[in-house]
């Protein structure tokens, strides 16, 4: 037989060997993109439920007759945190971070008296709301959070 006329071919464990290794980069490139797609949702949240606890921070510490609308009017904190003064306002309801933004709402309310509904019982209510439009998946995102500040003076 003449060596010039021998064919080369792939043998079944050639083939059988490379379908595996094929199939081994894929399945760890379906784990890579979808560990980054998880870490991408988690920074969301991460920017989230921070925006929700720099509204806790600043309304603990602020003066508790100036937290909501119905005891300060518009003087009030919750009118700060829903609203834009002007270019040098730290507190606003937009933030920006990367191609996401987000939405802070801020609700207080007055906790009154069961027997009474008039009067207070030195206690209010703060819900904050966090909405955000996934850049993925280009769905609605809500973190919310709520906590009572107490009258301690």
């Amino acid at each position: 037989m003449d060596r010039t006329s021998i064919k080369k071919a792939y043998t079944l464990p050639e083939l059988l060997i490379t379908i595996l290794l094929m199939a081994i980069l894929f399945t760890l490139a379906i784990i890579l993109t979808s560990g980054f797609d998880h870490s991408k949702k988690l920074r969301d949240y991460n920017v989230a439920v921070a925006l929700a606890q720099q509204a806790l921070e600043i309304a603990r510490s602020s003066p508790y007759d100036l937290l909501d609308d119905e005891t300060a009017g518009s003087n009030s904190l919750e009118t700060d945190f829903n609203s834009v003064n002007g270019d040098n306002d730290l507190i606003v309801p937009d933030y920006d971070s990367g191609f996401v933004k987000y939405h802070r709402n801020v609700e207080i309310r007055d906790i009154k008296a069961s027997t009474d509904q008039n009067r207070s019982i030195g206690l209010k209510t703060i819900k904050v709301t966090v909405e955000w439009k996934s850049p993925e998946t280009g769905k609605k995102e809500v973190f919310v959070v709520s906590s009572s500040i107490a009258d301690i003076n």
